[in-house]
């Protein structure tokens, strides 16, 4: 295996770094053991792609990276399966294994470059379904025993422990693998349609339960990306489609976005282009049809950016994205009326003048999980995601985070809004852990396993501290 010293690891997104006292990528479970003697007493993090935002992989202690436990082996029976899959195995990689076997995941995000540990342990979801972690039912982690000391591997089936491993922000030791439900490969019809209000959005969902919207900046209209299963054949214009998307969206819209931000720096301009020229890009009403796993991604990974994403109860989402546009709208030091509310721009006096925003308003419905605290844990309620991204460069970023973090802070208070445990998470611990009810039992499930706090960084143990009356 190989082994480092010294080594300096950043994030995707540049805002974090890693500095490790020993630096592993073990090529099997046997050596994982033998990295967890080697360094018994000291404090280890497993690793996934680093495609985070948030402090959870942060460590100065030893990483265990576990991008070459990454095999795949798929059961098949009827219409349902299931996939045991390695800790370090990318999403793309998975997919296009599954897709092999007639087979994919119950539930994509937009981005695949994630190992599937480091996406089942920070929640990653797409639209319309449950995360990802609600479908994982086999967890095997590397730990210490409680009793000897000794490293073990434990197989969590079921219970608490399982609730809390499913979205366990690598608290519970090194993940070795998983076992997550699968389903047959099938089709998505795809088309697009703008609105001036969000009510129509929503009553579209009726008939189509997959789609993602997009509130555009200072347009302030909203463009659905309708979607539904069906049984029909791939479009004969997917390709072009395919092309169109990559071209004109994936890469297009984010080099103008780039530009405009990076070189032209003009607040104006940005809000020309959302007026009058990005909506102009987008053909509304071609509907297509392709697999799944072709229409449900994006290549966001292609430009550097930062992000943070808001989880709200569906019956808070009307009043939430009125208040994400006063707060942008104020942040840009543009008149805007409120459509609702008494919270005028008085209250909003820290960030007026700050930032102006520069990326569509990502919002997709994510379904109640059965988890401790994946965003959406909790009773069978929807609930949205509503995601904002920044392309200004790592040196820049101050206006966007400022705006953030208000963001973040005053939609917890309002709202109880949930941070995104993988993007940027401003919140303090104590505003954090008041979130999610079932908090106490995701620690008791961890130090049940890890009473010394070896697996836990320096953020997870400041969570884990504001809990209960036994600081750990």
């Amino acid at each position: 295996m190989l082994v480092s010293h010294g080594k300096h690891l950043q994030n995707f997104g540049r805002n974090l770094d890693l500095r490790p006292s020993a630096y592993y990528e073990p090529r099997m479970e046997s050596e994982v053991l033998e990295i967890l003697d080697r360094h018994r007493g000291e404090k280890i993090r497993a690793i996934g792609s680093l495609h985070s935002w948030s402090s959870a992989p942060v460590s100065d202690g030893v990483v265990i990276n576990l991008r070459h436990l990454n095999q795949v082996e798929v059961q098949c029976d009827h219409d349902a399966g299931w996939v045991t899959v390695g800790a370090g195995c990318q999403i793309k990689a998975l997919l296009a294994h599954l897709k092999r076997h007639g087979q994919t995941l119950p539930s994509v995000g937009l981005i695949t470059e994630q190992t599937i540990a480091g996406a089942i342990s920070t929640g990653t979801h797409g639209s319309g379904r449950h995360s990802l972690s609600h479908y994982v039912d086999v967890v095997r982690l590397a730990r210490y025993d409680e009793a000897t000391g000794m490293s073990i591997i434990e197989q969590i089936e079921g219970g608490d422990a399982l609730q809390a491993a499913r979205c366990s922000l690598g608290g519970l030791g090194v993940i070795l693998s998983l076992r997550v439900r699968c389903r047959r490969q099938y089709s998505i019809e795809e088309h697009w349609q703008e609105y001036r209000t969000l009510d129509p959005v929503l009553a579209a969902e009726r008939e189509f339960p997959l789609q993602q919207f997009f509130l555009v900046p200072w347009r302030w209209t909203f463009m659905a990306q309708h979607r539904r299963e069906n049984v029909l054949p791939r479009s004969a214009l997917a390709w072009l489609y395919r092309a169109y998307w990559f071209l004109f969206i994936d890469v297009g819209l984010h080099l103008l976005v780039l530009f405009t931000v990076r070189l032209a720096a003009s607040w104006r301009f940005v809000q020309f282009l959302y007026r009058h020229i990005i909506p102009r890009t987008v053909i509304r009403g071609w509907r297509v049809t392709d697999e799944s796993s072709a229409m449900l991604v994006m290549e966001h990974e292609l430009f550097r950016h930062i992000e943070i994403e808001l989880f709200v109860r569906s019956q808070h989402l009307p009043e939430a994205l009125d208040y994400v546009r006063r707060v942008l709208a104020t942040a840009a030091d543009v008149p805007e009326t409120s459509s609702s509310g008494s919270q005028g721009p008085d209250q909003f006096r820290s960030i007026r003048g700050r930032y102006c925003h520069h990326y569509p308003i990502c919002i997709r419905r994510v379904l109640a999980d059965d988890t401790l605290i994946s965003m959406t844990a909790g009773d069978e309620g929807a609930w949205y995601a509503i995601s904002l991204i920044s392309y200004a460069r790592p040196v820049d970023r101050d206006g966007f985070q400022q705006v953030a973090r208000f963001l973040a802070e005053t939609m917890a208070a309002q709202f109880g809004a949930r941070p995104h445990w993988g993007k940027w998470c401003p919140l303090s611990a104590e505003t954090l852990i008041s979130l999610y009810p079932q908090f106490e039992d995701f620690r008791t499930a961890c130090v049940s396993r890890d009473s010394q706090g070896v697996f836990r960084n320096t953020w997870l143990s400041s969570l884990f501290a504001k809990v209960g009356s036994q600081l750990v």
